[in-house]
């Protein structure tokens, strides 16, 4: 596990831009309306559990401003509730920092070609928002640490 919250947040950041650009090829590349046979963020929760089983790292998708097509992408922890919020008002990440966990909440934004699934009865083509979470062990930090200490969920403005 990470020794401390900054390599756990890298790591995390490491991570959701895996997720992001592995979700975008994915669109780009085999998701034809002609012949569909996966849905790209379905296929990426077998990443998803293969990251927890090798790794220690959990991972979920989050619902943020889209229709819920799946309760289990429903916000459940206080902490997703917050990041919901965060996300929707256009940070692109939320984390949680406590003693021995770091949780992290990165943003994905949907275009308009991707609205048709996740908004099927939208009034416009804004993109909207959805989210992955990753959550892994941190060890047990120096208690001089301050960076160490346990924080509430801070969000980055959007660029």
């Amino acid at each position: 596990p990470p020794s401390n919250p900054e390599e756990a947040r890298s790591r995390a950041k490491l991570l959701h831009e895996m997720v992001r650009g592995a979700l975008q090829i994915m669109h780009r590349d085999f998701f034809d309306e002609e012949n569909a046979h996966a849905i790209p963020s379905a296929s990426l929760e077998d990443v998803f559990h293969e990251m927890g089983k090798s790794y220690d790292v959990q991972m979920k998708w989050l619902t943020v401003n889209t229709d819920l097509v799946n309760v289990d992408h429903q916000a459940k922890s206080a902490f997703e509730k917050a990041a919901v919020k965060e996300l929707a008002a256009g940070k692109q990440m939320a984390e949680k920092i406590e003693e021995r966990s770091y949780q992290y909440a990165g943003a994905i934004r949907l275009g308009s070609q991707c609205l048709k699934c996740h908004v099927q009865r939208r009034t416009s083509n804004e993109d909207r928002t959805a989210g992955v979470v990753i959550t892994m062990p941190i060890l047990a930090a120096p208690k001089d640490n301050p960076a160490a200490r346990p924080s509430e969920t801070t969000g980055v403005p959007a660029k």
